[in-house]
């Protein structure tokens, strides 16, 4: 290669590194020229926001008002206790309870009686815990007794 080559190809060495640096002088300008000022902070607002989401605990805790442990309750029908704690056995007769609508399941029951049949609610019986697993008095519990026994033909 003659000293001539080797000229030329450093001159194109050095025309392609200037080329190459002039595009990323250009890239960053560009950058720099087209985010705004308020666009910038717009990205760093939607950045945070969404950083906030991603370490956003999972669940909450949230406490309701203070209720007085003295004050009455208000008592719940038959239906509403029904509904909440009775009904999920006695509808399909889960384990040998006596099923809402069966008139047969409820007549050899009440021949015990009325108090019988509350005492067996209260202290559970079977699989049924007392008090049917909640925190009904005796009238909710009575009343729930009497509206399945009403749905029941009796």
């Amino acid at each position: 290669m003659t000293d001539q080559d080797q000229q030329v190809i450093k001159s194109i060495a050095i025309v392609t590194i200037a080329i190459a640096l002039l595009g990323v002088i250009a890239f960053f300008i560009a950058q720099n020229v087209s985010e705004t000022s308020s666009m910038k902070q717009q990205k760093s607002a939607r950045a945070e926001k969404a950083m906030q989401e991603r370490i956003e605990p999972v669940g909450k805790v949230s406490v309701g008002a203070a209720v007085d442990a003295g004050a009455p309750k208000a008592a719940r029908s038959g239906q509403e206790v029904v509904a909440a704690s009775c009904g999920g056995c006695h509808v399909a007769g889960v384990a040998g309870a006596p099923k809402i609508g069966s008139k047969g399941d409820w007549e050899t029951r009440m021949e015990a009686g009325m108090d019988a049949m509350l005492a067996a609610v209260v202290n559970g019986k079977g699989i049924m815990p007392p008090r049917g697993g909640g925190d009904f008095s005796d009238e909710e519990l009575s009343a729930a007794i009497e509206d399945m026994l009403a749905n029941s033909g009796m």
